[in-house]
């Protein structure tokens, strides 16, 4: 039951008929710019930021499909061993890297170069390569090694015996500076 208004009380004068005016609509109006405002911030630093990786001749590549199975298959077949010792790296700091390259039978390989391509996801400026020099031994390469940021890298260790080219591919983690 109802209570009897007192004299000092006053009476709820609003009027909820009226959409703009109810609190309601109005908090939920805010949230719903606040979420399209986000959004649209977040599309456009993503089209004028660095776009990562981007194939220019992505068609010819993919027409080229083939001869990539063929050549991962013509690796097989060979059977060479790349074994690489690559210490965890940390963001500009220089670490020895030791490749051994062996034959089907595991025997050590002689080939005549062996490169370390690196590459940077998120900035193709960071790419390049690095030439390891023969140990002295049969097989074995080394070198020193750095990387100059910290996140993920993507590495192919290519060794060339004559017109023979074979390589392997790894992703690796760059560390924060200890």
């Amino acid at each position: 039951m109802a209570q009897p208004l007192k004299q000092d009380q006053k009476q709820d004068q609003r009027d909820w008929s009226v959409a703009w005016k109810n609190p309601f609509v109005i908090a939920w109006v805010v949230i719903l710019s606040i979420v399209l405002t986000v959004n649209f911030f977040m599309v456009s630093m993503a089209i004028v930021t660095n776009p990562g990786l981007v194939v220019e001749d992505f068609y010819e590549q993919g027409k080229n499909m083939d001869k990539i199975l063929a050549e991962q298959k013509r690796m097989d077949q060979l059977g060479w061993q790349l074994q690489i010792d690559l210490p965890i790296l940390s963001e500009g700091k220089s670490e020895h890297v030791t490749l051994k390259v062996l034959d089907k039978d595991g025997q050590p390989l002689a080939v005549d170069k062996a490169t370390l391509f690196y590459y940077r996801p998120s900035d193709r400026h960071l790419d390049g390569k690095t030439e390891l020099t023969s140990a002295g031994e049969t097989g074995i390469f080394e070198t020193e090694f750095s990387l100059p940021k910290k996140g993920k890298w993507d590495l192919i260790m290519e060794v060339n015996r004559g017109e023979t080219r074979f390589n392997v591919g790894r992703s690796i983690m760059v560390q924060d500076p200890e």
